[in-house]
């Protein structure tokens, strides 16, 4: 019988917050950045924003930059919130970034859309406050974490099982049995795709450690 032994969690009670929380701020409005720069400055978090105007620096931001948040404001002269937003997710050194959609009142459709598309909280950009734009900060980092947690767990899982199927193939029982399950899936014959030789073959390969390599 195959015994895996387990690993503690790999997930945290609670995830820190970054000493210093790395963030851009796209929004094509000189107004409204200065706004939510004076607004950040008050949460008391220790926040390095980075400012973009278009998607083009946005784009220049990103491929430079390892952000732990990304604000994206949804209205912009060229594309709009959700074409910024694959740009993100498309980047691999932020996809996996906490992602805050900044959204005009009464946009209900667009703050569904950002969500499902893979944006980690919203603010409504007329009712922005401190604690608004705090909450939502705290939300979005917490979000990402968890989720590259997530991420990180499933990989060691899989190689878990990975490194379990290897030191079972090595083990003379199981080798056996899978022979037996393979000759039988595979019956020889010349109305049959798989001859004699192709199946000796297939089967001396098990017996062989070196060869028997997960990729």
């Amino acid at each position: 019988m195959l015994e895996v032994a387990p690993t503690p969690s790999q997930f945290p009670t609670q995830l820190p917050v970054p000493r210093e929380i790395r963030a851009l701020l796209l929004d094509d409005s000189n107004f409204d950045r200065a706004r939510i720069r004076r607004l950040s400055d008050k949460t008391n978090l220790s926040i390095r924003l980075d400012e973009a105007d278009s998607i083009a620096q946005l784009d220049e931001a990103v491929a430079r930059e390892n952000y732990d948040l990304i604000l994206i404001d949804y209205r912009l002269p060229v594309g709009d919130g959700m074409e910024a937003l694959k740009h993100v997710l498309d980047n691999d050194l932020n996809r996996h970034a906490g992602k805050i959609m900044i959204t005009g009142d009464n946009a209900r459709e667009t703050v569904v859309e950002a969500m499902r598309g893979g944006c980690h909280d919203f603010l409504m950009k007329e009712e922005m406050d401190v604690e608004a734009l705090r909450k939502a900060m705290l939300n979005a980092l917490s979000a990402a974490q968890q989720r590259q947690q997530m991420i990180l767990h499933e990989a060691q899982q899989t190689e878990i099982i990975r490194q379990g199927l290897v030191a079972a193939m090595q083990d003379r029982e199981v080798q056996g049995n899978v022979i037996s399950i393979v000759r039988s899936h595979f019956p020889q014959g010349d109305g049959n795709r798989y001859h004699a030789a192709d199946m000796d073959a297939l089967l001396a390969a098990f017996n062989d450690e070196d060869e028997f390599i997960f990729h």
